[in-house]
């Protein structure tokens, strides 16, 4: 691959997500998320979809895993469901959750892959949420119990973990624009998760660090450069609105120990003493996920007034209409850099969704993603070539998977999924990237 010398210390990783994969929805004990309401509420997914089954990759794990040591990768992000591990959200664990999990890392060392492990992908309890959610300040101490738990038990064996996955998108996504669980447009409801989150992240670290052998502790997020979707001062005004919350709010915090003082204003008594210095406490790692910019539109009738419009006319797309622009990950990662505090940083989530048509095998030879991943990677390098600490990349997704309010129409593999019979087939991409990797690795 053109301009990308990583060489062989460089961490190659793919990416999964409980919910997304896992299946198994009412068995051995698990609970409803709030993702299990959503899907099964009309009209929030398309076409129905629910994860109930997903990949059934809680009894197909070991093929899955096998993919990962065929894929030649170092290290496997995958989450825990909370519902599945405490089934009540605190309370008494539950063994047969966790002995999945046990099984499941085990299973990846053997194949000689590292499991690194984020607590939370969006599937917060129903039983919690019914509870206030992440609009309850004791929903901090929640998510510090399970990662209590989870490190007790696990904390032998994995070396890295995440806080949450993409906390800025929960809260757009679930309590801003409402399109995912739990459905919310409420901006009073919004500023009390990211305050409570951030919180939760703060005590989730001092949890790990308390339970788990050596562990380097770290948090992902989703960021994207923000520009105004026309040239006025309307729609610059609601580019530095979406940057506020979409980048800033749930990073600021915890790598600079504040928030920016419009967000602070707004969040008033909700941060109390203490609470700026516990969110505030040094990690080991930085996951970014970066997709595409985001190019923002005034919404009067929004929470906080801002949208999301669409890729400018004319720009190459992916198929769920997301820009493809290499050079905006650059651009953020070299401002990771600019902005705060040297931590090293990995990419944990990059991908692409195409048509991806299979052929009568089931095989898809999906140039388009190999391009994506080409034209990404080759940004990734620049940033490295600039100064920055990147040390790995994870490819979204391993396979095809439950995509949220998309449904399973959506796919972001570079692994085929056959959704009737769970059947696995690798894509063009994932033997384009198995190639990378061993020819950087020098194999």
């Amino acid at each position: 691959m053109d301009g990308t010398a990583f060489g062989p210390d460089f961490l190659w990783g793919a990416s999964t997500a409980a919910f997304q994969i896992e299946g198994a929805a009412a068995e051995d004990g698990r609970t409803p998320s709030i993702w299990d309401r959503f899907s099964h509420t009309p009209g929030k997914v398309l076409n129905g979809d629910t994860g109930d089954v997903a990949c059934d990759h809680y009894h197909r794990y070991p093929e899955d895993v096998a993919l990962l040591a065929d894929l030649g990768v170092g290290a496997y992000r995958f989450s825990v469901s909370w519902s599945r591990v405490l089934p009540q959200g605190t309370g008494a664990p539950n063994a047969a959750g966790l002995d999945f999990y046990d099984r499941l890392v085990d299973a990846v060392l053997a194949a000689g892959v590292e499991p690194w492990l984020c607590l939370h992908h969006w599937d917060l309890p129903a039983s919690l949420y019914d509870r206030g959610g992440w609009g309850n300040r004791e929903a901090a101490d929640w998510f510090a119990g399970l990662a209590a738990v989870v490190a007790r038990r696990l904390g032998d064996r994995v070396r890295h973990w995440f806080t949450f996955n993409e906390p800025n998108v929960m809260v757009w996504l679930g309590h801003v624009n409402g399109n995912h669980a739990p459905g919310l447009r409420d901006r009073q409801a919004a500023l009390s998760a990211i305050h409570t989150i951030n919180l939760a992240h703060g005590r989730a670290v001092g949890a790990i660090r308390a339970n788990a052998t050596d562990p380097m502790v770290g948090l992902i997020a989703s960021l994207q450069p923000v520009q105004p979707a026309a040239d006025d001062a309307a729609h610059r005004q609601a580019a530095q609105a979406l940057d506020l919350f979409w980048n800033r709010a749930m990073v600021d915090p915890v790598m600079l120990g504040r928030y920016p003082s419009d967000l602070a204003d707004m969040l008033g008594d909700r941060v109390r003493d203490g609470d700026l210095a516990t969110i505030g406490q040094p990690i080991d790692a930085f996951g970014l996920n970066h997709y595409c910019r985001l190019y923002a539109v005034p919404d009067p009738g929004a929470p906080f007034g801002v949208g999301i419009g669409g890729a400018p006319d004319g720009t190459p797309v992916t198929g769920v209409g997301w820009q493809i622009d290499g050079t905006g990950l650059t651009e953020q990662l070299l401002r990771l850099k600019a902005e705060y505090p040297p931590v090293p940083i990995y990419i944990t989530e990059n991908g692409a969704a195409f048509p991806d048509l299979p052929d009568a095998n089931g095989y898809v030879d999906d140039q388009d993603r190999v391009a994506f991943l080409t034209e990404y990677l080759g940004a990734a390098q620049r940033a490295r070539d600039a100064g920055v600490d990147l040390r790995g990349y994870f490819v979204w997704s391993l396979m095809d998977n439950f995509e949220w309010e998309l449904g399973y129409g959506t796919r972001f593999g570079i692994v085929r999924v056959d959704y009737d019979t769970l059947v696995r087939t690798p894509k063009a991409s994932y033997q384009h990237l198995k190639e990378v990797i061993a020819a950087l690795r020098g194999g």
